[in-house]
């Protein structure tokens, strides 16, 4: 009779053992599971960020070209104040901008403008001597 109970022990042990076994195997099949749901969002995240960086970096070139196109205009637009004999400092106190701000470059005529032969164009390094005796002068 104790055998009986010994065999009865070790069989609800067992069971008890492989309910358990059962469970565990359960509980990291459900962990696997979520680990791997877990590793494919994060790797949508990171597809939505790349796209994301993408479009951004479209805009940034879209903007950049703007950007330039409007630079040049404004510098079209500086260098005919220049052409009709301003001074660099003058176009820039009309403009509200620094000296620096207004580059020395060729003079061009504007679009639109009809250039006459007995019309002359006053080149910066003219304006520049002009102005300079006058300053000079001044100053004395």
């Amino acid at each position: 009779m104790a055998e009986v109970r010994k065999c009865a022990r070790q069989v609800a042990a067992r069971k008890r053992a492989r309910t358990h076994a059962a469970e565990f195997r359960a509980r990291e099949d459900r962990l696997e599971q979520l680990a791997a749901d877990y590793f494919v969002a994060a790797g949508v995240l990171d597809d939505i960020d790349e796209r994301a960086e993408q479009e951004l970096q479209v805009v940034r070139d879209r903007a950049a070209m703007e950007r330039t196109a409007k630079t040049s205009e404004l510098d079209a637009v500086i260098q005919a104040m220049l052409s009709l004999g301003v001074s660099r400092k003058e176009v820039a106190d009309r403009l509200g901008i620094s000296v620096r701000d207004v580059k020395k470059g060729p003079t061009i005529t504007l679009v639109g403008t009809p250039a006459h032969d007995d019309e002359q164009r006053v080149d910066e390094a003219q304006v520049g001597e002009s102005h300079g005796g006058e300053h000079r002068s001044r100053a004395r």
